[in-house]
């Protein structure tokens, strides 16, 4: 199987969120309970202005393939800013969060090996 998926090609689907994460939200693109795959899971997210995904971990690794905008990455406490053209990976269990602290929206693609993103368990580390 191939096919191709975008941002415009899931405009019909409405946005997820979660008041765990203010200013967050996030579509699925590739994901088995939409497109019958396994493997893999990709989403694309955004964090609006101010918004925020607080400090959590997860077993799987994790990739984040910046499209627009900036944001504070926490990488278990060091602070780094990431913007569009960055590709970020997650290793496993690795405490990190965003937080949008300019005026626009920041966007970006992430990538997990697993068959379905409901198979990833946030655990907070707060």
């Amino acid at each position: 199987m191939i096919f191709v998926k975008n941002i415009k090609s899931v405009e019909d689907q409405k946005w997820t969120t979660s008041e765990k994460y203010p200013g967050f939200r996030w579509k699925f693109l590739v994901d088995g309970d939409f497109n019958c795959i396994k493997g893999l899971s990709c989403g694309f997210s955004e964090v609006l202005p101010g918004g925020n995904l607080t400090l959590h971990h997860h077993s799987p690794d994790e990739i984040y393939v910046v499209t627009h905008g900036s944001a504070t990455l926490n990488k278990s406490g060091e602070l780094e800013e990431i913007k569009k053209g960055d590709v970020v990976y997650i290793q496993g269990n690795a405490s990190h969060a965003l937080k949008n602290n300019s005026n626009e929206n920041f966007g970006f693609y992430w990538i997990f090996p697993t068959d379905k993103f409901k198979d990833v368990e946030y655990i907070s580390d707060l």
